[in-house]
């Protein structure tokens, strides 16, 4: 499997796909025997178990194989059948319905039209901007030509995640929504909280302010995440505290001027967007704290503005979101039905410049 690297990154599991494939075709693997098992294939091509998954996923999508749950992969494809075809469930588009077009939705949306046009599927993307009645419109017109429909929730009562009712060939993204019924790919805020918070207290820090929209379901995850955290080092009362604030870089900066009028001494800052991290710090400069040296920012999204500006930020792992919907997509057309299933990303903590250790009393 000699490629350059940037294949290599980029379409692994394509390869690992065509080489399981000819070696099924060459007779290596014949029908009713059994394939090795994914830790076996993972550790053979030097990847990870959902890499390896999406290539089995394809080869059962062409009818090559058979998964069984607790016994294994299944060789099905006769040598004398000379075209396999095994495709039970189709799609003409898939259509990408999201809330906003934020910097961390534009990195879903890149990723994800990379890895549906793998399946192959054309990408069609509409913003609703929180407006229900459009949502659904949207999503009927895509319901009604029978496509592939992934859904970022409004957050709203009214959106299509509180329904109640089953959605038909749709996938839910980013954010966990308990009424929804469909499989849903959604991002680990809570843990993401966790690790920020870890951070910062072995910095030292003893104060720590949360600053977030009220009502986003992110913020409630980031929220519980943050509150459990602090309650789980023993953390007296008072440690940390939550700043409710308008989205954007102006909102950031609102916020660290109302958290310094309460307590000036909180040094500490986490923040439900790195738009909301870049305000922060504007405030906190303007306040005469610069981060990095006297206090200690984390943003969330791990997206260009965090890199450019050098802001710690928690990095929701959009590219294994992006795999494990067209995972969850390949197996569906596999079976002819989606599950009612989530999956969780866990967040990795990008540790940049704007974090100090906490500076001792004098």
């Amino acid at each position: 499997m000699a490629q350059d690297q940037v294949d290599v990154n980029r379409y692994l599991y394509e390869q690992i796909y065509s080489e399981l494939k000819g070696e099924i075709l060459s007779g290596k693997y014949r029908k009713g025997d059994w394939f090795p098992p994914e830790r076996v294939l993972k550790d053979r091509f030097g990847t990870t178990h959902l890499t390896v998954r999406n290539a089995l996923a394809k080869l059962v999508l062409e009818g090559y194989i058979e998964r069984y749950s607790g016994k294994g992969t299944l060789v099905i494809y006769s040598r004398e059948r000379t075209a396999p075809s095994r495709r039970t469930l189709r799609f003409p588009y898939a259509h990408l319905i999201f809330a906003r077009l934020d910097e961390a939705n534009a990195q879903i949306l890149e990723r994800l039209e990379e890895e549906l046009r793998k399946v192959p599927l054309p990408v069609r993307f509409s913003c609703h901007r929180g407006d229900v009645l459009i949502e659904q419109s949207i999503y009927r017109e895509a319901e009604a030509a029978g496509a592939l429909t992934i859904i970022e929730p409004a957050g709203s009562q009214d959106s299509l995640a509180h329904a109640g009712a089953p959605l038909r060939n749709t996938i839910v993204i980013r954010s966990a929504d308990p009424y929804v019924k469909c499989p849903q790919v959604v991002v680990d805020d809570t843990e993401g909280a966790r690790k920020a918070v870890r951070y910062l207290l072995d910095l030292g820090h003893g104060r720590i302010a949360l600053l977030a929209p009220a009502f986003s379901s992110a913020s409630t995850g980031m929220r519980q995440g943050f509150e459990e955290e602090l309650a789980s080092r023993g953390m007296p009362p008072g440690t940390g505290s939550f700043e409710s604030c308008a989205p954007g870089i102006d909102g950031g900066a609102i916020a660290i001027r109302r958290i310094r009028e309460r307590d000036a001494k909180c040094r500490a800052f986490l923040c439900a967007s790195d738009e909301t991290a870049a305000g922060a710090a504007r405030g906190l400069r303007e306040s005469g704290l610069l981060p990095g040296a006297d206090c200690a920012v984390i943003g969330c999204g791990n997206t260009r503005l965090a890199l450019g500006m050098a802001i710690t930020s928690i990095d929701p792992c959009y590219d294994r979101l992006a795999e494990r919907v067209m995972t969850t997509t390949l197996e569906a057309m596999s079976r002819g039905a989606f599950d009612d299933d989530v999956f969780l990303i866990t967040p990795e903590l990008c540790i940049r410049e704007s974090c100090a250790r906490m500076k001792p009393s004098p």
